[in-house]
């Protein structure tokens, strides 16, 4: 599967957002992410490494958004803020 130029930003936009949160001490790191919302580790590591042929789960999205709050629009267009 061949994933969009925008799908693949939206995606190095989310790791870019764990990142920080890792970075700013919020999350110890993406296990931390994975196992606070049952997400298979190996899935979303996938997806790190291959953004061009792995899809993102829109319910990861909606994890970054609501509990760190994460700028959805930011997360889609990559305009404005990081955090709301």
């Amino acid at each position: 599967m061949k994933i969009s130029p925008e799908g693949i930003a939206i995606t190095k936009r989310f790791f870019e957002a764990l990142d920080m949160l890792k970075a700013q001490k919020r999350i110890r790191g993406l296990l931390t992410f994975t196992k606070a919302h049952n997400i298979n580790y190996w899935n979303i590591t996938t997806v790190r490494n291959q953004p061009e042929s792995s899809v993102l789960k829109p319910e990861w999205m909606v994890y970054l958004i609501h509990d760190y709050n994460v700028s959805p629009e930011w997360l889609l267009t990559g305009r404005g803020g990081m955090f709301k």
